[in-house]
């Protein structure tokens, strides 16, 4: 959900903020108070564009930042690597023209942001941010309603395979014939290879060797002389610290404090005499050798070549060598893996095929049921004869990919063998039309009320934004049109302007927009209002700036059914 809402040097607003709640929030106001405004600043959050006449008169830059709730949001966001349970979209606007979006303090293109904002945010009266002008949607749509369980997402993993397949069997049609020398090569390589005989870990092995090997007689040198230091001599320092344990122990044997020092020295002169015993079998073992040298040199320049040629170490090297054998494996057996390829895929097909049938089938009866639905909830909302379909097509075969199923050939994408758009008619005895054709904006507001309604289980967007939906209503059918957004709002965060008491009375959260002027310049603030607030608000509706004790009792009675609700 939309948490919270900051504007700065925005049109006329100079400072705004504005914390919303759950479920029905509903904006107010006198005409001309800025309402627009306010929509205005969340179409930049969701990527409309921007404009240096955007910012308020006399500042160097703009901009508008909302705070979300994202605990129950889209899953398509783990795409952006959104982990927070908080969300925060910033957009700024620079006196030089440029335009800046953030997520989370780090930039991103607007391009991402019309993304993002399109999971967060349906605004419906303004048509270019609506989700169902997106055809995909609809689709979408129909789907969560009509299929109840995992075939869509088999269909779109099998989709996917039979892609992955016809690009394996084009490389390999694509593929060249090796020539006579390139394979001879190739061979020459591999056995070049196998007869080194290589070893993982083996070069790091024998350069440790070859350290060793040319310094053995300094290594041996040494340690004969230290070995002869500790024990050998007659005044060896072994020979000197056993001298000088006897004097210590005789402390001890009056001081039975120091008998914990004293068995100290003593573990030291065993660890000096093991020290000395393995320096002795350590200059002993080391003997200079030339031929080790030699070979442990030559096979050193072996690994070196091999590098050179095929790789930096054991592991690249042996990749090299099993890449080439592929590619000899493949030249003997081409024509036989692109006759199985061919034959996986068309079974692969034909089960596409099914697949997509059993689909089609669920939409149709789907689709009927939907139809019928969203027509009574467009009834209700006093559009009497209005009709909506939902228009099944063909894949076009530029766009599809083609089965040839028994003795017809059809074309799918990745959803299905169908587009699916929804038509409506919103004049009795007018042809159906498809819905992004229509242009009245309150009509389209309620038409989507009508389809959020019946869809509201299945519509992930979390904040829908209801623009000029009570425009050419009033009476019952606006307080028709209040109760369906109050239960509409128990699935969604809904955030409604309008201009009817009818419709006010349900809200959650009220909230008045207002336009004053100081020091000559006119500004915008929104306030909250309380339930005195709420009462005075709604009688203004009622009557004006007129206002009397019969207007405030009317003004409670419509609170009371709209609390009731």
């Amino acid at each position: 959900m939309l948490k919270r809402l900051k504007v700065n040097n925005y049109a006329l607003i100079e400072e705004l903020d504005v914390s919303f709640g759950k479920n029905l929030n509903i904006f107010t106001g006198q005409t001309g108070a800025g309402k627009s405004i306010i929509i205005g600043s969340i179409n930049l959050i969701v990527g409309d564009k921007a404009s240096t006449e955007m910012i308020r008169t006399g500042e160097d830059e703009g901009f508008v930042e909302a705070t979300f709730d994202i605990k129950k949001t889209d899953t398509k966001l783990e795409n952006f690597r959104i982990s927070d349970q908080s969300l925060i979209i910033k957009r700024v606007i620079a006196k030089n023209g440029k335009s800046h979006a953030f997520l989370n303090g780090k930039q991103i293109s607007i391009a991402q942001l019309k993304e993002i904002g399109s999971l967060l945010i349906d605004i419906l009266g303004q048509h270019h941010h609506q989700s169902l002008f997106n055809i995909n949607k609809h689709r979408e749509l129909l789907d969560h309603f009509a299929l109840k369980d995992l075939k869509q997402n088999e269909y779109n993993k099998l989709y996917k395979i039979v892609e992955q397949k016809l690009k394996l069997l084009k490389d390999l049609i694509d593929s060249e014939d090796l020539s006579k020398e390139k394979e001879e090569l190739y061979k020459f390589q591999i056995k070049e290879i196998e007869s080194a005989s290589l070893e993982i870990n083996e070069q790091p092995q024998l350069e440790e060797e070859l350290i060793i090997l040319s310094n053995s007689q300094q290594l041996k040198d040494t340690a004969l002389k230290i070995n002869y230091s500790l024990s050998e001599e007659d005044d060896s320092i072994l020979n000197r610290l056993r001298g000088m344990l006897k004097a210590f122990d005789s402390i001890s044997s009056i001081d039975s404090s120091m008998k914990e020092k004293v068995d100290q020295w003593n573990e030291s002169i065993f660890s000096l005499e093991d020290i000395s015993y393995e320096l002795s079998r350590y200059s002993e073992k080391i003997n200079y050798d030339p031929k080790r040298l030699s070979w442990v040199n030559d096979r050193l320049q072996l690994y070196k070549d091999l590098t050179n040629k095929y790789g930096n170490g054991f592991q690249e090297i042996m990749d090299y060598k099993n890449k080439i054998e592929n590619y000899l494996k493949n030249l003997n057996n081409k024509d036989e893996q692109i006759k199985n390829l061919e034959n996986e895929i068309y079974e692969m097909k034909q089960k596409l095929y099914h697949l997509a049938s059993e689909i089609s089938t669920r939409r149709e009866k789907g689709a009927k049921t939907l139809k019928r639905k969203i027509e009574n909830e467009l009834n209700d909302l006093g559009m009497k004869g209005i009709k909506f379909d939902i228009e099944f097509s063909p894949i076009s075969n530029t766009n599809g990919l083609m089965i040839q199923f028994k003795e017809k050939t059809v074309y799918v994408d990745e959803y299905g063998i169908e587009n699916i758009e929804f038509l409506i008619s919103p004049n009795e005895g007018e042809p159906l039309k498809k819905l992004i054709k229509i242009a009245s904006g309150g009509e389209m507001s309620r038409i989507m009320l009508a389809i959020k309604t019946v869809l509201a289980d299945f519509d992930s967007i979390p904040v829908l934004i209801f623009d000029e939906i009570d425009s050419g209503i009033g009476g019952d059918i606006a307080s028709l049109v209040g109760k369906k957004l109050k239960n509409l709002s128990q699935k969604h965060q809904l955030i409604c302007i309008t201009h009817l008491q009818q419709i006010a009375s349900f809200a959650d959260q009220h909230f008045q927009v207002r336009k004053f002027v100081i020091k000559k310049r006119s500004s915008i603030e929104v306030a909250k209002l309380n339930t005195e607030q709420k009462v005075a608000e709604i009688a203004r509706m009622i009557s004006g700036e007129n206002i009397t004790d019969i207007t405030l009792e009317n003004a409670k009675e419509f609170l009371k059914i709209g609390a009731e609700a």
